[in-house]
């Protein structure tokens, strides 16, 4: 059985939790508390309506969707749909269109429910745990390091 670097496997997927934030601060807190809990950077994911202030709150403790993703595929996923999958989209359509940051993390080490009271803890709304099938939204397996 092969083994896969990144934090979800590649042909089957894995469970995150998400959250979204109405400020920079909060969004800021949860990933500081999610990092020090032992979530790694590349297991956490930052975005907004604004790629640059989404950029601005992960700063160089969080990812962002599709960073480190090459080639043709990745630039039409990028094109088609800003790198973010429609589960996401479905579930916070809302909270990024009228500007609240959302902070998606894999549950690797951690179960989801922990990383959604860890979320909660940190002001968050809308808090919701799925299983996301493989995606940009974190690090390419190259770039995740192991578990």
């Amino acid at each position: 059985m092969a083994t896969s670097a990144s934090y979800l496997e590649e042909a089957a997927g894995g469970m995150v939790a998400a959250a979204a934030f109405d400020d920079d601060d909060a969004a800021v807190s949860a990933i500081a508390l999610l990092r020090a809990s032992g979530v790694r950077e590349q297991d956490i994911t930052v975005i907004a309506k604004d790629r640059r202030r989404a950029e601005l709150v992960a700063g160089d403790r969080a990812w962002l969707p599709g960073k480190g993703w090459s080639g043709i595929m990745s630039r039409l996923v990028r094109l088609l749909n800003g790198g973010i999958p429609r589960d996401v989209r479905k579930r916070y359509g809302k909270a990024l269109s009228s500007g609240q940051i959302v902070v998606v993390a894999a549950a690797g080490d951690q179960p989801p429910d922990t990383i959604a009271a860890l979320l909660r803890q940190s002001r968050g709304d809308l808090i919701d745990e799925w299983w996301q099938a493989p995606t940009q939204l974190f690090a390419p397996p190259e770039l995740a390091g192991p578990f």
